[in-house]
């Protein structure tokens, strides 16, 4: 199965820190072709500006020098005379000043007389819609609830979801942060303190993912309380037992009240 790690900007940034890096819509998917054979490797991206598509085999940025090789206008990679050598796995990379997005594929070409299963267009209808713009209830200094909705007017039923999130504080792109998620309603735990963050939700089935959501409204995880910032707990506790409280007599001073006396002693350790 393909697979999408699908971007988080760098504050030093300002013009661009208020912006989510770029989403792919819809990435590569795995495929085998025989040689000689034509395969195009789709990348449907959204963002604004617009992305700038790139796209690396194996690590190694591709070169449209060879004529056999073409991106086209919308973003897709085309190889046509497929040779044993164009085997690898294929990063589709949507980029903005804002972060970047990739979105992995597996091509196996194979030798003449190799039994090929054609690679047909899957059926929209086959893949779930994109889900509703998720809701953020609940919001704590590590964790918030996340809720959505299927869309069942068109697609097919989802049978599990992925979510992604969004944070400066986290990098420059989108992350994965749950995946087979069987609910409509999730509990997103091990997020920053004092963290701004966006979110999406895909639906998915055995034929593939749908669209992203529409992004949630952006949403600040809680401050760390002060009091704790920068506390050694396990010091204060060993400090404390240095100190010797020494209470003297009390003095009765009437019939409503009295002189309480205390001084206090501090053993300095060598």
């Amino acid at each position: 199965m393909a697979s999408c790690n699908c971007p988080f900007s760098n504050l030093s940034s300002p013009v661009v820190s208020d912006r989510p890096p770029p989403v792919i819509r819809q990435g590569p998917s795995n495929q085998t072709v025989a040689v000689d054979g034509t395969v195009v490797l789709s990348c449907v991206t959204s963002g604004n500006p617009t992305p700038t598509i790139l796209w690396r085999k194996d690590s190694v940025l591709v070169s449209t020098h060879d004529s056999r090789v073409k991106q086209l206008d919308t973003g897709a990679l085309q190889i046509r005379y497929a040779k044993l050598g164009d085997t690898g796995t294929y990063t589709c990379i949507a980029s903005t000043p804002s972060g970047e997005a990739s979105w992995k594929a597996y091509l196996e070409v194979q030798e003449f007389g190799s039994p090929v299963q054609p690679n047909r267009p899957t059926d929209p209808n086959l893949i779930p819609s994109a889900p509703s713009k998720p809701e953020v209830t609940d919001v704590t200094r590590t964790s918030i609830t996340l809720s959505w909705k299927p869309n069942l007017n068109s697609g097919a039923t989802p049978t599990s979801y992925i979510i992604e999130a969004f944070s400066h504080a986290s990098g420059s792109s989108w992350q994965t942060l749950a995946e087979h998620v069987k609910t409509e309603s999730f509990v997103l735990k091990g997020l920053k303190p004092s963290a701004v963050y966006l979110f999406l939700v895909r639906a998915a089935n055995a034929y593939g993912l749908s669209d992203p959501s529409p992004i949630s409204d952006a949403v600040k995880t809680q401050d760390i309380p002060p009091t704790s910032q920068g506390v050694d707990h396990r010091q204060i506790q060993r400090e404390l037992a240095d100190v010797v409280i020494h209470i003297h007599n009390p003095s009765i001073l009437s019939s409503s009240s009295v002189r309480v006396q205390w001084t206090v002693s501090i053993s300095f350790l060598q």
